[in-house]
């Protein structure tokens, strides 16, 4: 092959692999394609999608870098193989509607490199910005008293609690549910819904006012609260009686009642002190039983939390007047109820007061359901500790001196009050049963709180309406039961002299005499002994050994049953036989005397070691 044909020849192979390797390039090259891999459960499904970096300004909705589908439905955009390395984010048209990392956080920009990239790169979107923690609200069921062509509004923290804010108004969806979006910015937050106005705000189902509602935006991804709403303020129609005015009337009624036997007892200061008591719990509670009076309720520092405990005021001050009708002047038995009640009700008042928000709003919100049992346990176990004290006293109050069918109608009087306590106390601890059961297992049902409150109310009223009736019946012994004819002034003993002639002949005819064995003497069979009137001698005894005249000859007896038992009567005879000596005429009287003078049953005290050791030797 000569020389012009070989130039000929490599000319024509240099053109061909340069067209072949023109044509690969051109080809292979051309274009970077970028796929959508995964997108977030929570993307809008007919959002669009736009590829934006440095190599378009960064513009968020620019139309020659938007996604579109393939024929695989996979979300693919290109962009040219010129640009050997750019960052870039996804967006949904708006830097408002950027990608984000899972947990809604800002993402950093992607970076393209072609030296470390194929041509065709598939991306992972995580999630949106503006939908992480997005919540929709839907208000799935109204009531049937739901005036026609309502507007419902959102109303919360949020926006300082504006019932009328049309940013926050719920619409109709496709479905036809009212629905509102609140933004992810809005996460944690409390809330009501309302027509427009605080007048027209939800409340609960008896009628009364709802709590505020809370939320807190726990997922990743958008939420949606389904309510039903149970009632409207302004329209509820559940109210079948009113308590309130009934109530009012009963308590302004009693207050006028016991202010009037005050007026009349004006002279027994202490005993009219105690009525005085009684007005001002009924007046607390007449002040409390309204929502007219609000705005006093809150300036007063929320006591209407706490004016149940003004119902023990009222069992002590009563307990107090029956001590007085029957002219018992100890008022110490109910002092451990008044200290209880006062550090109970001091301790409940700072622990409100405690609190951050208002005491007006605690009350509202049905919050520390635990503090609202614990005032309820409170007022019964001073009621039950004062009817006990009450009950008690009435079977040992000294009425020898007392005018006999008077003392009588007061010991019924008081007697059938004692037995509607007993009622009341029963439905006391029902409601502190629902108390109990929804502080401890169902803290978020307030209804619960609601019928404990208003069993503990309505039981009271009732009470009430039995404690008018009561003091209209019986006031007349509203007052200290007067004493027997026979009694003067000039017989009570003035000074100690007259006292200790008076302790000197009871010991010469009690132990020297040995006048207590007589088994049926009488009050009046010593009273003729030592020429004194039987009612002065009752004073003499009650003022000189605190006892009456039953107490006193018992424990004579008593005392010479013990000492013939440790000088060993009892190897000769039966413990009742010396009993019977001592002048007990039964084994009942000498067993529940001997109990209260020693304080131990006879056996208790056999069983002594110093008894046993005298009768073993």
């Amino acid at each position: 092959m000569n020389d012009a044909m070989k130039m000929n020849y490599y000319q024509r192979l240099s053109t061909y692999f340069t067209f072949i390797c023109t044509f690969f390039l051109s080809t292979s090259v051309e274009a970077v394609h970028f796929v959508i891999h995964q997108l977030p459960l929570h993307h809008p499904q007919e959002a669009s999608l736009f590829l934006v970096g440095s190599f378009n300004a960064w513009n968020p909705s620019d139309t020659k870098y938007q996604f579109h589908r393939n024929q695989k439905g996979q979300w693919v955009t290109s962009i040219s193989s010129s640009l050997n390395a750019f960052e870039y984010k996804i967006t949904r048209g708006s830097w408002e509607k950027v990608e984000s990392t899972q947990d809604g956080k800002p993402k950093a920009n992607r970076v393209f490199i072609s030296e470390n990239e194929a041509d065709t790169v598939f991306i992972d979107v995580l999630g949106w910005e503006d939908l992480a923690g997005q919540t929709t609200i839907l208000l799935e069921e109204l009531p049937a008293s739901t005036p026609y062509e309502s507007r419902f509004f959102l109303t919360g923290d949020f926006n300082n609690w504006d019932p009328f804010n049309t940013e926050y108004q719920f619409q109709k969806n496709g479905e036809g549910v009212y629905a509102l979006t609140l933004p992810s910015t809005i996460s944690q937050f409390q809330f009501k819904v309302t027509r427009g106005s605080w007048s027209s705000t939800e409340c609960l189902s008896n009628g009364k006012y709802r709590p505020n509602r809370a939320y807190f935006h726990q997922s990743k991804g958008p939420e949606t609260i389904i309510l039903q709403i149970e009632d409207w303020e302004d329209v509820y129609k559940g109210k079948v009686w009113g308590l309130t005015p009934l109530t009012q009337f009963i308590l302004f009624h009693l207050l006028l009642l016991f202010i009037y036997f005050s007026w009349i007892n004006y002279e027994h200061s202490q005993f009219k002190m105690s009525l005085l008591i009684i007005g001002l719990s009924f007046g607390i509670t007449l002040l409390f039983a309204t929502s007219l009076f609000m705005p006093l309720k809150n300036s007063l520092n929320g006591l209407h939390l706490v004016h149940d405990l003004f119902i023990p005021v009222l069992f002590i001050a009563i307990g107090v007047i029956q001590n007085y009708t029957f002219r018992y002047t100890q008022w110490k038995s109910y002092k451990r109820g008044v200290y209880v009640l006062s550090i109970s009700l001091l301790l409940v008042v700072s622990l409100y007061v405690y609190q951050e928000e208002p005491l007006l709003t605690t009350f509202l919100e049905r919050k520390y359901p635990v503090l609202n049992l614990f005032i309820k346990l409170i007022v019964l176990a001073v009621v039950m500790y004062t009817w006990n004290i009450s009950r008690q006293k009435l079977t040992k109050y000294n009425t020898e001196t007392l005018q006999g069918s008077v003392v009588k109608m007061a010991k019924e009087a008081f007697l059938l009050y004692q037995k509607s306590v007993v009622v009341l106390m029963g439905v006391f601890i029902i409601s502190i049963v629902i108390q109990a059961y929804r502080s401890v297992l169902s803290p978020s049902d307030f209804l619960l709180q609601d019928l404990s409150d208003d069993i503990i109310w309505y039981a009271t009223f009732i009470y009430m309406v039995f404690l008018s009736g009561w003091v209209f019946r019986y006031h007349a012994l509203l007052k200290p039961v007067e004493l027997k004819s026979s009694y003067r002034k000039e017989d009570v003993p003035s000074n100690d002299k007259e006292l200790t002639v008076f302790m000197e002949q009871v010991s010469v005819l009690f132990e020297k005499e040995q006048l207590y064995t007589k088994q049926d003497l009488t009050l009046n069979e010593v009273s003729t002994i030592m020429s004194i009137p039987s009612h002065k001698l009752t004073k003499l005894i009650q003022q000189s050994y605190k006892k009456n005249f039953s107490e006193l000859v018992n424990d004579y007896r008593v005392k010479a049953f013990t000492q013939k038992v440790m000088m060993g009567e009892a190897e000769k005879s039966t413990l009742l036989s010396i009993a019977y000596e001592v002048g007990f005429h039964s084994k009942s009287t000498f067993n529940r005397a001997f109990k209260k003078s020693t304080g131990m049953t006879p056996k208790e005290f056999m069983n002594k070691s110093s008894v046993k050791k005298i009768l073993e030797e």
